[in-house]
């Protein structure tokens, strides 16, 4: 290599040529003429290339020549090689991963790597059985130096290892792991894996048919330092090699002591205990299982002692009473072998006995017990012995031996045997036995506890039937104790708890509280009976058991007591008495309780019959219970029984409140008649009842128990008591605030109103409840809140409408009252105009009770028309002609046209005066002046400037104009129709006006055969560019020859309707209706045509489609320019919506088509399409169809 060429240059030639001599060769000029820091660039570049040309070249040796490498470079590295040993299986590419390691720095790092090599080793021969990774692995795992990583690895590495040999049978890797596991640190990990070995080794046995693998199995578990892991261990490999070919020779426990013979004896005690116990749990010959053992403890007499355990395991196990013969036949035949511990012996009695349910090998045990010299540990074992007795029904003998046991306080599991063995003493009648052995030797404050105890649970837990039939055993058990009438008062008050009045009757339990010698006790006792019986009686209308129930109250001494029982039986008795509408039940409790009693007891009495009727009243929404309670409260005005009015005002209140309710909701069909009379009868109350000075507080009390009542219903209707109440208290400020507080949940509502007056909110508020004006207490309470109102024009015309909703009711009186009264102070109003209105307005409504006033009031208004001015002197002619028409209804005298006709055309306003000459044409009956008040009602409407007023007048002049039958109104009519619907943009306003013109001609043509009139509706009829509504002018007359629609987009749309109707609607068909509607060259026509779809979907309830018609509506809608014209087919989608009766869409387009107009630039377009929309939807409400 040329030394002249820099070092640089040198290695990249070097490295590009990739021959081994000259890496070499630049290896070593490297490592001489630079820094250590100059170094490593180059080195890192040279050895890359080693690498390389020894994978290329496929020559292991060239690794070596790798010169200070980094971690990475050998991690790298050595994966190459490894992968390429595990190719071609050549163990130069193994051993080069040994050179690798060593060019690592730290020996932490070496082990890590070999570590991780001898893992990967592992799996591999995991997965593809090959024994020589396995080897490889191992040969790796020796040349980890330090001990850490060498024991994480093997905790890793040696499951695998014994996984594949167990599964390979392969004992030779087994045994090497054997040898690897003292390389193990931790003691809990050692043992794991030696019992994971041990089991491999035993199961390599078992399969292979080789007894001295099984052996080796137990001598390696045998090693096992942890205990519990060696015993779990032992134990699994006898099991499984009973159910194994080696169960003869697992059974050979002699020749499996022989062959491990120099295991440690403590161990090897713990593999015969095992070997004996699954022998006898395996062996079917029981008899000669037991001669294997003798046998073995012949020859081996250490061993008798763990023979003789395991044949008292067994037969605990298994509670067979051979067995447990056999440990003390076994015992006693062999001088080594001693009885195994008393609590063992015990306890496998315990389990023999139950099994069998034969306490005989208790008793064998007994002297066993008897001879312990521990107490405390015989006492226990005297507990347990009784115990099973019980169980097994040995009742005397359980009694006899837990006698033994010592005090049953001495712990709480004896003291709750104790108890058990004195309830089961109660369920044989067994008491004097029980006494004699339990009780007889203990003091009342041992004794005392266990019959409370005892005499107690046994009324709880035992059925009724039980306790019915052992009181005789109870009340001699209760004699017993210190405070016998307590532990009876307390077993009568469980028993009445859990109902044994009612299931047996009162007869067995007074007989046991008879015995209660204590007066005061013994009343209690009785007073309880006798209120549960008075409610069982009240439950099933049992007369004779509440007679009976107060019989038993009045044997109770004490006066108080006597009066506590006896008020609650009336109070059971009084719901009984409402519920079967019994007044004269309640009236001899009175009389009873009266007669029984002292006065200020009576009292008490007294207010629980008000209290019961109260509580039940509200409950039961029942007034006559109510009323029976504020009859008794007036016959007894005794101070101490007021305080129960306010719970009667509130019972009157609520029950008042959930009926009115009801009844507007429909829960109760009928009208509001009658629904007030609980208001009415609790204000009643309250103002008789209550101090002057209280009333006031007390209202605001009763509003605050509707305002809690209407959170509950949020109902108007409850405004109609609330308001009630409100316009008792004198005080104005409170009043008003007390009627703004009523308003507040209704804000929304009244926001809406004309008038902010709180009481014309409320007024109106009541109006609008549905049938509220057709009830009188109703109108009666709006007039008095009118009459609160302080703007004069509300005021009349509120107590106006009241007038009226009265005359409507045919109550005459009361309205012409009302209007007399309005008449009389009609002066007050300032605004002459005003005045007049109301004065015209009064004549109207006197008319049909006074006809001679009512023409009084109308030419009084007359006088006076000139001071009504000129801008509303219209407004006042119009409303004379309005009481003149209603006169005029009033009387069948002569009408005086003329005047009206004359009233009519002094109005001004074209407006007014087509309202006036319609009130005209209602008062005509001759045809002539008919006729000519339809020409004037035609002209005038013809004169109305504005499109969007002129419009609405010309559908409303079209019903006299069609009925009249004059050619030449028509004619004019139908001109003016013409000449106003070419300025209108919404199409479907315009069909409609087309619809009435074709509508008025077609009745021309039947009322006079007019074919001329025919044939123009017709030509109508053909020009109407709207399908829909061409459609159903084609569907009403039969005059118009039927179009086909085939071929065209409405067509398509009436099939999908056919669709839609029969319920076969599908994807394919709705893909269809788009291409046909989407071939329309108009987005305002597609807009519409999805609208009708929408429709029609709607009609047949199907609403996922419909919603998804009306999206793509919106969306052709959204598209349309200029904004006046997306305003315009919105507001058409609207009323074609409103038309189809579908208001809640209908009023989200018409929003949408108010937000497109305020985006309208120009003044004069937004303001004249803002009239067009209002028109048209007018026009839908009031004429379609």
């Amino acid at each position: 290599m040329d030394k002249s060429i820099p070092i640089e240059e040198r290695v990249k030639s070097a490295v590009t040529s990739g021959n081994p001599l000259e890496l070499k060769e630049a290896l070593r000029e490297i490592s001489t003429t630079r820094t250590r820091k100059g170094k490593q660039p180059l080195y890192a570049q040279v050895n890359a290339a080693i690498t390389r040309a020894a994978f290329e070249r496929g020559d292991p040796r060239i690794l070596n020549l790798i010169t200070e490498p980094t971690d990475e470079e050998v991690i790298e590295a050595s994966r190459r090689a490894i992968a390429r040993y595990i190719d071609t299986a050549d163990e130069a590419w193994f051993s080069a991963v040994f050179a690798l390691a060593g060019k690592l720095n730290r020996k932490g790092q070496q082990s890590a790597l070999l570590a991780r090599i001898s893992r990967d080793l592992v799996l591999l021969a995991m997965d593809t059985g090959k024994k020589q990774y396995i080897e490889t692995a191992q040969k790796t795992l020796e040349a980890i130096s330090i001990r850490k990583y060498r024991s994480e690895i093997l905790s890793e590495t040696i499951p695998l290892l014994i996984h594949y040999g167990e599964e390979h049978r392969n004992i030779e890797i087994l045994h090497g792991v054997l040898a690897m596991l003292p390389e193990i640190k931790t003691l809990s990990e050692r043992s794991r894996l030696r019992a994971g070995l041990a089991r491999a080794i035993a199961a390599v046995g078992m399969v292979s048919d080789d007894p001295d693998l099984l052996i080796q199995g137990l001598s390696v578990a045998a090693g096992i330092d942890q205990k519990v892991q060696r015993i779990s261990t032992i134990s699994g490999i006898v099991n499984a090699a009973w159910r194994s070919p080696l169960k003869a020779e697992i059974a050979d426990i002699k020749n499996i002591l022989d062959s491990l013979r120099k295991t440690r004896q403590e161990r090897l005690a713990e593999i015969v205990a095992r070997l004996t116990g699954e022998l006898l749990d395996h062996h079917q010959d029981r008899e000669d299982a037991y001669r294997q053992v003798v046998e073995l403890a012949a020859k081996n007499p250490w061993t008798a002692r763990i023979i003789a355990h395991e044949l008292l395991a067994k037969a605990e196990r298994s509670g067979d009473g051979w067995f447990f013969e056999k440990v003390f036949e076994f015992v006693a035949r062999n001088e080594n072998s001693t009885l195994p511990p008393i609590e063992g012996i015990v306890s496998a009695g315990i389990t023999i006995a139950t099994r069998s349910g034969n306490p005989a090998v208790l008793h064998n045990i007994l002297p066993l017990v008897d001879d312990c010299s521990d107490k405390a540990k015989a006492a226990t074992l005297y507990h347990q012995i009784s115990e099973t007795l019980y169980r097994v029904g040995d009742f005397r003998q359980a009694v006899l031996v837990l006698k033994k046991a010592g005090n049953p306080h001495e712990t709480p599991a004896l003291f709750r045997t104790s108890i058990k063995l004195i309830i089961e003493g109660i369920h044989r009648n067994e008491i004097g036995f029980i006494r004699e052995n339990l009780l007889a030797g203990e003091g009342t404050g041992i004794a005392d506890p266990l019959i409370q105890q005892a005499v107690t649970g046994f009324c709880r837990e035992c059925s009724l039937d039980e306790v019915a039939g052992h009181m005789p055993a109870i009340k001699e058990l209760a004699a017993v104790h210190q405070s016998q009438d307590r532990l009876l008062l307390e077993c009568g008050s469980i028993l009445l708890e859990r109902g044994f009045v009612q299931e047996r009757g009162p007869a067995a339990l007074l007989d046991l509280l008879n015995q209660i010698v204590d007066p005061g006790l013994r009343d209690e006792a009785f007073s309880k009976i006798a209120v549960e019986m008075a409610r069982i009686g009240a439950a099933r209308n049992d007369r004779r058991l509440l007679q009976d129930s107060t019989a038993l109250a009045c044997e109770v001494v004490e006066q108080k007591r006597r009066a506590g029982a006896l008020a609650d039986i009336v109070n059971h008795v009084a719901a009984l008495a409402i519920r079967e509408d019994d007044p004269d039940l309640l009236q001899s409790m009175r009389i009873l309780s009266t007669s029984l009693l002292a006065p200020d007891q009576c009292m008490a009495t007294i207010e629980s019959i008000v209290q019961g009727l109260v509580t039940y009243g509200v409950k039961h929404r029942s007034l006559q219970a109510l009323d029976e309670a504020a009859r008794t409260l007036v016959q007894n005005p005794d101070p101490h029984l007021q305080h129960l009015l306010e719970t009667l005002i509130e019972g009157y209140i609520r029950v008042g409140c959930t009926r009115i309710v009801d009844c507007h909701s429909g829960v109760i069909p009928g009208s509001f008649e009658g629904i007030l009379e609980p208001f009415e009868t609790a204000l009643t109350l309250l103002k008789t009842g209550a101090p002057p000075s209280e009333i006031q507080i007390r209202i605001t009390d009763c509003i605050d128990i509707m305002l809690k009542q209407m959170q509950d219903s949020r109902d108007a209707v409850l405004v109609i008591p609330m308001a009630l109440f409100s316009l008792e208290n004198e005080n104005e400020h409170e009043r008003t605030a007390m009627i703004q507080r009523i308003l507040t949940p209704f804000t929304e509502q009244t926001q809406e109103f004309d008038s902010a007056n709180p009481y014309d909110a409320t007024a109106y508020l009541l109006e609008g409840i549905d049938g509220a004006t057709a009830s009188p207490p109703v109108l009666d309470l709006m007039h008095r809140l009118f009459k609160h109102t302080a703007d004069l024009y509300s005021r009349y015309s509120g107590i106006y409408r009241v007038a009226s909703a009265y005359l409507v009711l045919g109550e005459a009186e009361r309205a012409e009252s009302i209007i007399r009264r309005l008449h009389e102070t009609i002066d007050e109003i300032p605004d002459p105009a005003v005045r007049l209105i109301m004065l015209s307005d009064l004549a109207g409504l006197m008319a049909a009770l006074d006809h001679r006033a009512a023409r009084d009031y109308l030419a009084e208004a007359e006088k006076m028309v000139g001071s009504a001015g000129e801008e509303r002197e219209d407004l006042v002619r119009k409303h004379l002609v309005y009481a003149f028409r209603e006169i005029c209804a009033a009387t069948d005298g002569k009408k005086d046209l003329d005047w009206a006709i004359e009233q009519a055309r002094r109005i001004e306003d074209p407006i007014d005066r087509v309202d006036a000459l319609s009130a005209v044409y209602d008062m005509a009956d001759e045809p002539a002046v008919r006729k000519e008040v339809v020409s004037m009602i035609c002209q005038a409407v013809a004169g109305i400037p504005s499109v969007y007023a002129r419009l609405p007048m010309l559908f409303y002049a079209a019903r006299f104009v069609g009925r009249s039958g004059d050619e030449d109104a028509i004619e004019l009519i139908l001109e003016s129709m013409e000449r106003t619907a070419g300025s209108i943009r919404i199409p479907f306003i315009t069909a409609m006006t087309q619809l009435r013109m074709a509508g008025m001609l077609y009745h021309l043509y039947r009322t006079t055969g007019s074919i001329s009139a025919m044939e123009r509706a017709t030509a109508i009829a053909s020009a109407i560019e709207d399908e829909r509504v061409r459609y159903i002018l084609m569907v009403q007359n039969d005059n118009l020859a039927p179009r086909s629609w085939d071929g065209t987009v409405y067509g398509s749309v009436l099939d999908f309707r056919e669709r839609l109707r029969r319920g076969d609607c599908t994807r394919k068909d709705m893909a269809a209706l788009d291409r046909a509607i989407g071939a329309a060259p108009d987005r305002m026509k597609r807009a519409i045509y999805y609208t009708e779809v929408y429709v029609f979907a709607r009609d047949a309830g199907q609403h996922e489609i419909a919603e998804r018609m009306l999206r793509c509506a919106l969306d052709e809608a959204g598209k349309i320019r200029p904004l006046s014209r997306r305003a315009i087919a919105l507001g058409d989608m609207a009323c074609r919506l409103h038309a189809a009766r579908y208001e809640d869409r209908a009023g989200n387009l018409l929003d949408l088509a108010v937000n497109e107009v305020l985006n309208i630039r120009d003044r004069a377009t937004r303001e004249s399409i803002y009239d067009e929309l209002d028109m048209s939807i007018g026009i839908i409400q009031e004429y379609w169809l």
